[in-house]
C-alpha cells in the first residue's frame, strides 16, 4: 500500500489535528469486539488510525494515548469520514461537533440489496486488501503483533479514503444527517423498568403454564418443543396438515391460524402457548442481560432493509408487538433513560398515502383530501354501497387488501388474512383492481419497469438492485415502503435539530423523551412540517397528517 504509517508522540499529534482542523479526516478503530454501545458496553476501541483525505499519512495512537493526550476534544471538532463510523464514534464514546460522512451509508444508498463490507467494495474495485487477523476476528486484540495491527488498520483507512473518492458520497449526503440523528438516539437508549419487568415474567409464567396443562389434557404426550411430537399428536387427533418441502407434517403459524379458524380449540392454544414463549424468549428473558446500569442501548440499523426501513437489533424493540396487552405490558417497562416520561407521535396511513400520490388514485385521494376514512371509500366502491351502510367486517377486508396488495399479497395469503376460502379471496382481489384502476395500472407499470431495468427507487432516489435469480414482485414494497421510510428519515432529522431528544423511531413513530404538552404539539408540529415540505413536487396531492400521545412508558402511548 502506497501509504506511510506513523507513531506520533502528543505534540506532533496535537499539532497536526490543529494545524489541519479544516481538512477532512478518515477514521477507523480497532476493538476487543463488536458490542461498543453504551456507557458500560463490554467493548471499546484499542487503536484508532487517523489520516487526512487526499493524504497518504496515517497517524496511530492507541487508547491510552487518546485519553492521555486530551485528543478527544480535538477529534469532535475536525470532519470525519468512516465506514460504518457510528461504531467507531460509539467504541470512542466521542460527540461529534462537526458533520460527519459515512462511506457504507453511500454504498447503501446505490444499492440497498449489495454487500458494504469494506473487504467486498474494496475487491469489486481491484484494491489490494489486508485481511482481517484472525486473533483480530476472535475478540483478542491484544494477542496480535502490533507491527500486524498498525498495518491493517493504516489499510482500512487507505481503503475508507478511496471508497470516498470512489462512491457518490453526494447522492447520499441527507443520510449523513440521518446518521447523525441515529447516533443520538442510541447514544441515549431507553430505561428499563425491572419491577415492571419481573411482574410481566411472573404473568406469562403463569400463563403458559395453564396452556401447557391444557395441552396435555387433551392428550399431548411428548415434547411440545418438538415439531415432530406435535404433529404426530395433532394427527392422531384427525388433524389434517399440509407437508414440507422436505416432505415432513408442518405446525406452522400459518397452519395453526388456518385450524384455528375453522374454530379448533386445541390449534388455538397450541398457537397461544408458542406465542407466549416467544415472547418470554425474545424480550422477558433477554432485556434484563441488555441492559447497562439500567439503560438499553438499542441498535438501529440504517443501512440494512431492502426498501431504507429502518430496522433495530440488541434488543430488537421493533418486533415487541403493538396490540394486545402483553405487547403493551412489555412496552410498560421502557421509558425515558431520564425518568421523565415520554411521548410518541405516529404517521397516519403512511404508506397508502405514498401510493395514492404515486399512483394518483382518485379514489385514495379524494379520501385523503376530504380528512375520510381511505378503507371505507375503498369497501364502499367495491360493493356499491353507500359509505354510511359499510359494516365494521366490510371496511376491515378493505383494509386487509388496502395494506397487503402493497405489499405483493396474493390471493392464499389474503384468505388467510380475510379467514375466506382462496377463491373468494382471488375474487376480491380482482373487484378491488377493477374498481381502483389507476391504482392496479400504475402497480402494472412498477413491475414491468422492474422487469426490464431489473431495479426500483424510493422517491429519493435509494435503490434495489435485482439480481436476474430474484423476482421483482417486491418493487411495489420498495418504491411505497421506502419512499415511507424517505419521509421518516425527514421527520427523524428535524426532530433532532429541533432539540427533541429522539430516543426510537419504529417505522412510522417517533418516540422522544419528556411528556409536556408544549413538546409533544412541537413534535407533531415538527415531523408533520418536515413530511409535507419532503418531495414536495411528488406529494403536492397528499398531506401526512401525525397524531401525538404521552405516558409514563411507551406502553402508555
Amino acid at each position: 500500500m502506497n501509504i506511510e504509517i506513523h507513531r506520533p508522540d502528543r505534540e506532533i499529534m496535537l499539532g497536526i489535528l490543529q494545524r489541519d482542523a479544516k481538512r477532512k479526516w478518515v477514521m477507523d478503530t480497532e476493538t476487543n469486539g463488536l458490542e461498543v454501545q453504551g456507557h458500560a458496553a463490554p467493548h471499546r476501541a484499542y487503536y484508532i488510525g487517523l489520516m487526512p483525505l487526499d493524504s497518504r499519512h496515517v497517524f496511530i495512537v492507541t487508547r491510552e494515548e487518546f485519553e492521555e493526550w486530551d485528543l478527544r476534544e480535538e477529534l469532535e471538532g475536525i470532519r470525519l469520514i468512516g465506514h460504518n463510523l457510528r461504531f467507531d464514534l460509539h467504541a470512542l464514546g466521542l460527540n461529534p461537533q462537526m458533520p460527519w460522512e459515512d462511506t457504507m451509508s453511500a454504498a447503501y444508498y446505490t444499492n440497498t440489496t449489495g454487500r458494504r463490507s469494506m473487504d467486498h467494495i474494496a475487491r469489486v474495485h481491484g484494491w489490494p486488501k489486508i485481511p482481517t487477523p484472525d486473533l483480530l476476528k476472535k475478540g483478542r486484540i491484544l494477542d496480535v503483533p502490533k507491527d500486524e495491527l498498525c498495518a491493517y488498520l493504516a489499510d482500512d483507512c487507505w481503503i475508507t479514503a478511496r471508497m470516498y473518492k470512489a462512491l457518490r458520497m453526494d447522492l447520499a449526503a441527507f443520510d449523513y444527517r440521518v446518521d447523525q440523528a441515529v447516533y443520538g438516539m442510541e447514544c441515549r437508549g431507553m430505561r428499563l423498568l425491572t419491577d415492571r419487568l419481573g411482574a410481566v415474567r411472573d404473568s406469562i409464567d403463569t400463563r403458559i403454564g395453564e396452556k401447557e396443562d391444557l395441552l396435555y389434557a387433551y392428550g399431548l404426550d411428548g415434547n411440545l418443543n418438538s415439531t415432530r411430537n406435535v404433529a404426530d399428536w395433532l394427527i392422531s387427533k384427525g388433524r389434517k396438515l399440509p407437508h414440507t418441502a422436505t416432505g415432513k407434517p408442518s405446525t406452522s403459524k400459518l397452519v395453526l391460524q388456518g385450524l384455528v379458524d375453522d374454530g379448533d380449540e386445541m390449534a388455538g392454544t397450541l398457537l397461544g402457548w408458542r406465542k407466549l414463549i416467544k415472547l418470554r424468549n425474545s424480550f422477558i428473558e433477554p432485556l434484563p442481560k441488555l441492559a447497562q446500569n439500567g439503560i438499553l442501548y438499542p441498535r438501529t440499523n440504517t443501512t440494512r432493509t431492502a426498501t431504507g426501513r429502518f430496522s433495530c437489533d440488541s434488543p430488537n424493540l421493533q418486533q415487541i408487538p403493538k396490540r394486545g396487552p402483553l405487547g403493551k405490558a412489555i412496552r410498560g417497562c421502557l421509558t425515558s433513560p431520564y425518568n421523565n416520561g415520554v411521548t410518541a407521535c405516529d404517521f397516519s396511513q403512511i404508506e397508502l398515502r405514498v401510493a395514492a400520490a404515486l399512483a394518483q388514485e382518485p379514489t385514495l385521494l379524494e379520501a385523503f383530501a376530504a380528512g375520510r376514512c381511505p378503507h371505507t371509500e375503498v369497501a364502499a366502491k367495491m360493493l356499491g354501497k353507500a359509505v354510511d351502510k359499510i359494516t365494521p367486517e366490510e371496511r376491515f377486508r378493505a383494509k386487509a387488501v388496502n395494506f397487503g396488495i402493497l405489499n405483493g399479497m396474493g390471493a392464499k395469503r389474503l384468505a388467510v388474512e380475510l379467514k375466506s376460502s382462496t377463491p373468494e379471496a382471488r375474487s376480491f382481489l380482482g373487484e378491488y383492481k377493477r374498481n381502483l384502476a389507476q391504482l392496479h395500472e400504475w402497480m402494472e407499470g412498477v413491475w414491468r419497469d422492474a422487469e426490464t431495468f431489473c431495479l426500483a427507487r424510493t422517491v429519493a432516489g435509494r435503490t434495489r438492485i435485482f439480481t436476474q435469480a430474484e423476482a421483482t414482485r417486491p418493487s411495489i414494497s420498495v418504491i411505497v415502503q421506502g419512499s415511507a421510510a424517505e419521509l421518516m428519515r425527514h421527520a427523524l432529522v428535524a426532530v433532532d435539530e429541533s432539540y427533541l431528544s429522539p430516543l426510537l423511531s419504529v417505522h412510522d413513530e417517533i418516540l422522544i423523551s419528556g411528556r409536556s404538552e408544549s413538546e409533544a404539539e412541537k413534535l407533531r408540529e415538527t415531523m408533520e412540517t418536515a413530511a409535507n415540505s419532503a418531495y414536495t413536487g411528488v406529494f403536492s396531492d397528499v398531506k401526512f397528517p401525525a397524531s401525538v400521545t404521552t405516558g409514563e412508558t411507551w406502553g402508555d402511548v
